[in-house]
């Protein structure tokens, strides 16, 4: 099991800001509160649809996603916001964040265009080292 404290501090070292929450409803809760009044595009994630974002931040920011609206139009859409949310297949204690993905859309919107990124991490996500992070990534 990949120690936490290790991930934080790997992350951390690599220039992202991270916040831990106890629950994922807390992370809902966080998340609701900091992202006000904007454009918001989403990723495709189970783990966003399960904590009910889209119809928490719907309810006062113009958000896309293309599991939620027509697919073309919500990707194009929310490749062009002001915040993009989105979780990971797998993260590695190192620091490294794994993706695979199907259209490019998800990663490529990580890698540019947005004032903010947010990745939503589940500790099931969490992996000791890159080798197994990919292989989770590619398997589960």
């Amino acid at each position: 099991m990949a120690d936490f404290g290790k991930v934080v501090e790997n992350l951390k070292k690599r220039g992202y800001a991270v916040k831990e929450f106890a629950t994922a409803k807390e992370a809902a809760e966080y998340l609701n509160g900091a992202i006000d009044g904007v454009s918001v595009g989403f990723g495709g994630s189970a783990t966003l649809d399960v904590m009910g974002l889209y119809d928490m931040l719907s309810s006062h920011n113009t958000v896309y996603w293309h599991w939620k609206q027509e697919k073309d139009m919500a990707r194009k859409a929310a490749m062009q916001t002001d915040v993009y949310l989105t979780s990971a297949n797998a993260l590695a204690e190192t620091g490294e964040i794994i993706n695979i993905d199907g259209v490019g859309n998800r990663v490529a919107s990580t890698l540019f265009g947005h004032e903010k990124v947010y990745y939503v991490i589940g500790e099931n996500k969490l992996e000791s080292d890159f080798e197994k992070a990919v292989a989770r990534a590619r398997n589960i």
